[in-house]
Parts: C-alpha cells; sequence; structure tokens
C-alpha cells in the first residue's frame, strides 16, 4: 500500500514537471546559470507528502550511496534497491561498471526503471569525474577526457571551467548520471600533498573560489548537481587519506582566510552539495582522532549553523583507512555521520556493509540515539534536491543512441582547446624547444608517458614507473653515446618515487639534453633545480599529451602561467609566453 502510494505522489509530480528525454546541446553557446534547465516548480507541500508515507526502512534507504561491481544490474544489486530501499549508487571503472557508452546508458537505464517500478523515488547515479587524474569515463571506452582541475586553472581563465563542466555535464545527463562530485575546493598549498595536487586548481584560495564556482554553475546549468568538496580542506596535508587519518593543525584565523574561502563561495552561489573531508580539524573540533566526516562540531555547528549552508551534505567514502584505522568500521562510521549532521553515506561496493549499516542506522532511530528529526530532515533535503534537479520522475535515457551522442568531436575540441592552454614552459635555457626537424630525440616512456614518442613521431625507450637501476644505466648509457640526443623525460609523482629523480639527475650529471615534463605535478620539478628545460603539463591525460606534443614540435606556443606556488624556483603566475630566442 505505502509502494502504491508513493508510485501515485511520483506520478503527480511527474505532472507538474516538464520531463523530456535529454538533449545533446552545445556546450560552448549555452547560457549559463547556476540553476538547472526547465527547473521544476517547488513542489514543498508534495515533498512532505512523501515523506510522511515513507517507512522507516524506505527513510533509511534514501540516505544510502552504494557501490557494486560489474556492468550490469545484477539480482543482488536489485534487490538492494527493491527491498532495502537504496536510494542512490556510485560508479566506479576500477569497479568494472563502465565498459562503454551504450552499455553505461543501460545500466542506468535498468537502475532507475528498478527503482521507479517498485515505487521508490528515482536514484541519484553518482560519479567522480574530475578530469585529470580523477578520471572515470575514458576516451579508449568510447567517452571524452579532460584535463585537471590544475591545468584548467594554468589558463587563467575561469570561464574555461564552466566550459569544461558544461561539456562534463553533457556526456552525464546523455548517459543518465545526474550527480558529479567535483569540483575539488581544496587549496593545494602543500607541496607534498599526496591526495589532492592537481585534483585542486590553485594554490591561492581566491583563485580556488573562482575556477570552483564557475565549474560549479557549468554542471548545473545542465541539470548535474555539483558537489564541492573536501570539506573544511583537504590542501594542506601530507597524509593520504585513504590509508590514514591526516590532520590541519591551523588557527581559525588561518582556516578562515585560506581553507575556507572557496566553500564558502560555493555556498553562496548554490552548490548543490558539500562533501566532508576525512582529516581532523583540532581548531574546530579537538577530539582526538575523530575526523570531521563524524564532527558533529564540524558538520552541524560549522557548516550548517555558522555558515548557514542549507545544501546536501555528502560523507567521502565510509571504508577509507582514515576512517577506518581510527576506531569507525563503515557501518558505525555511517550511524555516527548522519548523527552528526551528514545527509548521504558513501560506501564502495560490499553489500553486506551496506546491510549491515543499514540495519544500525534503524536501531539507533528505533532507540532514539539517532533522533527522528535527524533522519527526517535529511530525507527531506534529499528529496527536495531530487525534485529540484528532475530525479524524482527521472527523464528517459536514450540507450540507442548513447554512442553517438558522447565523445563527439565537439565536446573533444573544447578539452583540446583548454588543454592547449594550460602547458607551461617553465625554463629552456638550453634552447631546445621547439624541437628541429630531423632532431635525434628520445622519449623515455614511463606508463604515464605511454606512447607518447609515437604522438610525436619519434624514437622512445620504456622504463618503470619507478626506474630499475638497470633501466637507469641503460638511459645513461644512451646519453653517452651520444652527447647530440634529447631525452623527454615525464615525472608523474617523483616526489615519492626517488627513482624517477635518479634517471634525471644522472642524465643531467652528465650534461644530457633533457627535457624535463611534470605530467602531473608541477612540484615534482623542485626536486630537479638545474634542469635546464621544464615544462608542466598538469596532466596526463590525452588532450593533455596531445597538447604537450603541439608545444614540443613548435605547432602551437606555451600558453599556461604557474596556478602555484613552487617554493625556491618559481611563483605563482609564472610562464614563459614564447619560446627562449
Amino acid at each position: 500500500m505505502i509502494k502504491r502510494l508513493i508510485s501515485i505522489l511520483i506520478l503527480l509530480l511527474t505532472a507538474c514537471t516538464t520531463v523530456t528525454p535529454p538533449t545533446s546541446p552545445n556546450p560552448s553557446t549555452l547560457t549559463a546559470s547556476a540553476q538547472p534547465p526547465n527547473n521544476p516548480t517547488p513542489q514543498p507541500a508534495m515533498i512532505d507528502s512523501i515523506l510522511s508515507k515513507m517507512t522507516l526502512e524506505q527513510k533509511v534507504g534514501q540516505l544510502i550511496v552504494i557501490g557494486f561491481m560489474g556492468p550490469k544490474l545484477t539480482p543482488e544489486l536489485r534487490q538492494m534497491i527493491e527491498q532495502y530501499h537504496i536510494g542512490n549508487v556510485i560508479l566506479f571503472s576500477l569497479n568494472q561498471n563502465i565498459e562503454s557508452p551504450q552499455q553505461l546508458a543501460q545500466l542506468n537505464h535498468d537502475l532507475q526503471t528498478t527503482a521507479v517500478h517498485s515505487g521508490h523515488p528515482g536514484l541519484f547515479i553518482c560519479i567522480d569525474q574530475e578530469g585529470g587524474r580523477v578520471t572515470r569515463l575514458f576516451e579508449n571506452k568510447g567517452f571524452t577526457e579532460f584535463p585537471s582541475a590544475m591545468a584548467i586553472g594554468a589558463t587563467n581563465k575561469p570561464e574555461n571551467a564552466e566550459r569544461i563542466a558544461r561539456a562534463i555535464a553533457v556526456e552525464m545527463k546523455t548517459l543518465g548520471l545526474n550527480v558529479n562530485f567535483a569540483p575539488v575546493l581544496d587549496v593545494n598549498n602543500n607541496a607534498v600533498n599526496p591526495i589532492i595536487g592537481t585534483r585542486s586548481f590553485s594554490s591561492d584560495p581566491n583563485i580556488v573560489a573562482r575556477f570552483g564556482v564557475a565549474f560549479l554553475k557549468g554542471l548545473q546549468s545542465e541539470g548535474v548537481l555539483a558537489f564541492g568538496k573536501h570539506f573544511p580542506g583537504h590542501g594542506d596535508t601530507g597524509t593520504d587519506s585513504h590509508i590514514a587519518l591526516p590532520t590541519v593543525p591551523h588557527d581559525l584565523d588561518r582556516l578562515n582566510k585560506i581553507e575556507f574561502v572557496p566553500f564558502k563561495a560555493a555556498m553562496q552561489n548554490d552548490v548543490a552539495g558539500i562533501m566532508t573531508a576525512h582529516v581532523t580539524f583540532p581548531a574546530i573540533d579537538p577530539t582526538e582522532k575523530l575526523a570531521a566526516t563524524l564532527s558533529p562540531k564540524i558538520l552541524s555547528g560549522l557548516l550548517r549553523d555558522e555558515m548557514k549552508y542549507n545544501g546536501l551534505l555528502v560523507t567521502d567514502s565510509l571504508e577509507m583507512g582514515a576512517i577506518g584505522e581510527s576506531g569507525y568500521p563503515p557501518p558505525k562510521a555511517a550511524a555516527t555521520a548522519l548523527k552528526a549532521g551528514a545527509d548521504l553515506l558513501l560506501f564502495n561496493k560490499g553489500f553486506d556493509d551496506h546491510k549491515k549499516a543499514i540495519a544500525l542506522i534503524i536501531a539507533q532511530v528505533k532507540s532514539g540515539e539517532i533522533p527522528q528529526a535527524r533522519l527526517d530532515e535529511a530525507v527531506k533535503r534529499i528529496l527536495i534536491a531530487k525534485q529540484k534537479f528532475g530525479v524524482i520522475a527521472p527523464a528517459p535515457i536514450n540507450v540507442g543512441d548513447a554512442a553517438s551522442r558522447v565523445g563527439t568531436a565537439e565536446i573533444k575540441s573544447i578539452s583540446r582547446d583548454i588543454a592547449a592552454q594550460s602547458i607551461t614552459l617553465l625554463r629552456d635555457d638550453a634552447k631546445l624547444l621547439p624541437l628541429k626537424p630531423g632532431a635525434n630525440v628520445y622519449v623515455i616512456e614511463t606508463p604515464a608517458f605511454n606512447n607518447f614518442g609515437k604522438l610525436i613521431g619519434t624514437s622512445a625507450v620504456t622504463v618503470s614507473a619507478s626506474p630499475t637501476p638497470a633501466e637507469i644505466t641503460m638511459v645513461n648509457g644512451m646519453a653517452r653515446t651520444d652527447s647530440n640526443r634529447i631525452f623527454i623525460v615525464g615525472l608523474a609523482g617523483a616526489t615519492a618515487n626517488s627513482s624517477q629523480i635518479k634517471l634525471v639527475q644522472e642524465l643531467l650529471n652528465i650534461k644530457a639534453k633533457v627535457v624535463v615534463v611534470a605530467l602531473r605535478d608541477p612540484y615534482d620539478l623542485m626536486n630537479i633545480k638545474s634542469a635546464t628545460t621544464m615544462i608542466a603539463t598538469y596532466s596526463s591525460t590525452q588532450p593533455s599529451l596531445e597538447a604537450l606534443a603541439n608545444v614540443l614540435l613548435g605547432k602551437a606556443k606555451p600558453q599556461g602561467k604557474l596556478p602555484v606556488d613552487l617554493p625556491d624556483l618559481y611563483p605563482l603566475g609564472y610562464g614563459m609566453s614564447d619560446f627562449a630566442k
């Protein structure tokens, strides 16, 4: 009976909403706004009616965001939606959820159909499609890849953040994806940060704020919910929260001047949601080993009461090491985060943990440990967002046309144009660039630099991501036998990989001609300050590699400017505007 009532309410809501199949507009010509197109008229009475008819179990299901294995709707996954009332899913390439545009569109169609036909509101179908190193939709599977946030920051044009985000959103909506856990609003001012790096737009909080707001507007103008992350700020940490619990030790004055700035800007511009950080902030909550994700003082006190934010609040993944190693296994973490003020509770794969979390939350609501009002507040906020973005009664997904409407030349041209603006030439004292026709060039190909020799039409030698002593000796020998050879070496994570630095340094020690490319973090260049030619690309996605190739070959001039400070090397904003003369 309850399912039937919810179905009727959903049908009534659909009648109040213009629902049309998603189209594939030109992201470069649309006029953006912070609100989704054809925004449904708010229906608070109807939301209240839906909420009042929901059982406790149905309410708890709406809180849960689950990951799962495989590219299809399995009987087990169907059971989670139909019987455990799961209201949201997240897709990962590592979970083998994504094979092709048509497969992904079919999966999302099946997920939404299962939810709605079983009398539930439509699902938030979420993904982390930031661009750069956090990419889930790859070009070798038929989608479009995009440069990283830091690469966009290097263009010095916030409008490029909006262009990229709108292009991402157009592809997402075509495929039936409606939530992007982006943009990253962390201010990356720690050169050894192992987890944020190029996911951040800049080391300057005001630049992060401007680019972050532009990015969220681009997503939401196409009807995709944007979630800024990782609140209150993960940029000044030296620990990977996937593994252990980091701490940001700064006082409130510093946090207000740096970490909070982009988040406040996003909130003022109606960002749909905020994702929490598995990081401790003693200045806000001194409780030992209590991550922001689990802290009432941070989620309810700071975010809700002080900052007056009323959008959605989602946890980062509750299976991450930062949470578990501090004494909160996923089910306990989920209940604790909900009680602290989170609305959406994010999990990766593992239906057993999902079921245990649901059972624990239900038990704690029944016992009063989690107030019924806290649960209802979270569920109402979710339903309001689903109604606002057309998710309660989701538009049909055109599965047959998906493959022809993503990875298009038009959308790829946007990613290539912005990548071309990001390539940053920092030094060329040896005047090696552009490469002369017929030059004796060797690319040292690591996995991050795969097939780059072919891309620029020159020779290549393959080495490991962590070059072995034998590989370093081999490259060194090649340099000794021909002093005219030019070696192009790409660094990726070299700050934590001494063998990459050793390979470059040994070439420099024998005065070899070396073009050093920071394929990811520009901070890697701080380890080889004596290199005479330095370039930063900020990502090794296909658009960035193509843009790098064009600069090396002289088909394009370097245009990028450093969006971060490289202490004792180059300041924020530095970059050559032409080749050395």
